[in-house]
């Protein structure tokens, strides 16, 4: 177990240090970024149980996973990247399993589907044709809505518990022609009938590029706030989706998780690969989880010629170039309380995710179509 950097006492003390950074004008107030003080528990340990393996069967899983979530009855559910428009839903254990949807822009249609959420016996579909379908517990339609969005494929999708959409995308500030706006939102709020209610999170858009990486996940709290963690930095905000001011904004300085190159076509040898935040999700004790890749320490050793130039003296991160790493945070009290590399030795390769409070997913990436192995995941020894 990792000792801790930052001693208890010193706490206070960087916190009040914290980086003098602001957050984007526009919706959100200025709100001082607080700097996470490691307060790592030296007794502590993550305990992972194999509870399913998904994708065996050649026919559940169609293609490479775009999203994957558990749902509230313990049911897993999966969309697909370059498919028709379908998506799986397993049951619990992964015995079985069934197919939803078809391709087209009808009722019950999907060009393609990119995340499904559930909201009490409700499942939201969101597709790649800018629209909501909402359906019952028998995937039957209820309702569909357009959503004007522009880039709206992001990254997370979560329900608000008046049934509003908080989607993780890219657009213009309300009212303003797309083509012109400079400042864009990484975050919409969206009505039942799949209009904006509120835009969170304003990033600087140039020649209709973000200047910085607009992916979130997302996460909504017990009170009613919206989470969001960045996933190419190590920063987590706090939202009010009804006012849009932002309430806090949480940042973790490390050496394995700097701030990203101005330019983005650095790649290997010269720069190492780029981490990332792959999960976000809130335990019951309203503790909040992150898994994280990161590079390895070694990953310089791991370098490979490019497959796709081997003449050409390109260079590729091989495997084993990133370390899957956990991370509990204390938001309230601005602490890590945990921090491990969690290695599973049966699966080489693979990619970890928080897909549900206590639940990580390890794909496969072995075989032509990934296998998904479902887990447990437990904080043990946390006074």
């Amino acid at each position: 177990m990792k000792e801790p950097h930052v001693a208890r006492a010193l706490a206070a003390v960087a916190i009040l240090a914290a980086h003098a950074l602001l957050a984007a004008p526009g919706a959100a107030s200025a709100q001082q970024v607080t700097t996470l003080v490691e307060d790592l528990c030296t007794t502590c340990s993550i305990e992972l149980t194999l509870d399913a393996v998904l994708g065996t069967d050649g026919e559940s899983v169609i293609a490479y996973t775009r999203d994957f979530h558990r749902l509230a009855d313990g049911r897993f559910v999966m969309t697909f990247d370059y498919t028709p428009g379908e998506f799986t839903v397993f049951a619990a254990d992964g015995s079985s399993f069934r197919r939803i949807g078809r391709q087209g822009e009808g009722p019950g249609e999907y060009q393609r589907a990119y995340r499904v959420r559930d909201h009490g016996s409700r499942f939201y579909v969101f597709d790649q044709v800018r629209r909501i379908t909402v359906l019952d517990a028998d995937f039957t339609v209820v309702r569909t809505a357009r959503v004007p969005c522009l880039e709206c494929t992001g990254l997370d999708m979560e329900i608000l518990r008046d049934g509003s959409v908080v989607l993780n995308s890219l657009d213009a500030r309300k009212g303003e022609p797309w083509m012109t706006a400079r400042d864009w939102f990484a975050i919409q709020v969206v009505g039942q009938d799949g209009e904006f209610l509120q835009q969170l999170d304003e990033v600087t858009v140039v020649d209709l590029a973000p200047v910085e990486e607009f992916r979130r996940h997302l996460e909504v709290a017990p009170d009613g706030s919206v989470l969001s963690a960045h996933q190419r930095r190590y920063r987590i905000d706090r939202w009010d989706p009804e006012t849009g001011e932002l309430l806090s904004a949480h940042a973790r300085a490390v050496d394995w998780f700097p701030a990203p190159h101005p330019d983005p076509m650095r790649g290997p040898p010269d720069d190492p690969p780029l981490p990332a935040v792959t999960g976000m999700q809130l335990d019951a004790e309203g503790r909040l989880w992150l898994s994280l890749d990161r590079p390895a320490p070694d990953w310089r050793d791991r370098l490979e010629r490019s497959s796709a130039n081997p003449e050409g003296g390109g260079w590729q991160y091989g495997p084993g170039s990133w370390q899957d790493v956990i991370e509990v945070l204390d938001l309230e009290s601005g602490r890590v309380l945990f921090s491990e590399v969690v290695e599973v030795p049966e699966v080489r390769d693979a990619t970890l995710r928080l897909i549900a409070p206590g639940w990580l997913a390890r794909v496969d990436e072995e075989g032509v179509v990934p296998v998904y192995r479902m887990y447990r995941v437990q904080l043990v020894g946390l006074e």
